[in-house]
């Protein structure tokens, strides 16, 4: 009989050990905040090498399930939409899904996530959003720090809504449009992003679900007509540049003359 390759081994002990760690969640036996054991104690507990057990532990590092803490320990983080990040961004890469996609699934749940905002808000998420608008118009000529204030206010309304799902999924959903969010922001006044933000915030304030709904489709539209605008733009550059190549040709270099 073969001999199982020293690899696939430590494949199936790495499953193996993720696999524990999640029914062990599950279970609510380790919970956010709690402190692993020390490596080596942890290594015979599993009954694995402390190399197969420090594999599953990077692992569940890097997908943001725990955090090793220099001459402190490893902790269980608690369960925000960062553990989504870097698994529903390659999913969103290997599945080939588009911007407009991403956009289209935006229309149809953010709205509804505002009205619910707008009906379920505490004081303390109000406060929140009001502290977000002031920050945008603060940084309204920083392109980088008025989107990271764009997205914290969404996450604030996401939050708002109650829904830890929708929350935890457009959150990532939202930040893959970072970039994007910055490009398109350069593409108009800043004075119209923000309106369409204030209309948003005012509703959601005021209580009323059904503007808040109105507002956000109306901002997300745009955002869409944006987005449209620049990949034209892009696709028109690409485009002349390819048949600046074609018509001038590759840059020709001279033959050096070899000197006697």
């Amino acid at each position: 009989m073969a001999a199982t390759p020293l690899t696939s081994y430590k494949e199936d002990v790495t499953v193996r050990l993720l696999t524990t760690f999640k029914r062990l969640l599950s279970e609510g036996t380790l919970i956010s905040g709690s402190r692993l054991p020390a490596e080596r104690e942890l290594a015979d507990k599993f009954h694995v090498s402390r190399s197969s057990l420090r594999q599953a532990l990077k692992v569940l590092e890097i997908i943001g399930v725990i955090s090793q803490r220099v001459g402190d320990g490893t902790y269980v983080n608690d369960g925000t939409s960062s553990l989504l990040c870097e698994p529903l961004e390659f999913l969103i890469l290997l599945s080939g899904i588009s911007f407009d996609e991403l956009i289209e699934a935006r229309i149809i749940v953010e709205p509804e996530l505002a009205a619910r905002a707008a009906s379920r808000a505490s004081v303390r998420e109000r406060t929140a959003l009001r502290h977000e608008m002031q920050a945008m118009k603060q940084n309204a000529e920083n392109h980088d720090l008025l989107s990271q204030h764009d997205l914290e206010f969404h996450k604030i309304i996401f939050n708002a809504a109650g829904s830890r799902v929708c929350g935890m999924l457009f959150t990532v959903v939202h930040q893959s449009f970072h970039k994007l969010i910055e490009f398109t922001s350069q593409m108009v006044s800043v004075h119209h992003t923000l309106a369409f933000h204030q209309r948003i915030y005012t509703a959601i304030v005021q209580g009323n679900a059904a503007e808040a709904r109105k507002r956000m489709t109306e901002h997300l539209l745009d955002v869409r007509d944006l987005l449209s605008r620049a990949h034209q733009q892009q696709e028109s550059s690409r485009l002349e540049n390819r048949i600046s190549e074609l018509v001038v040709g590759p840059p020709r270099h001279r033959k050096k003359k070899h000197q006697n």
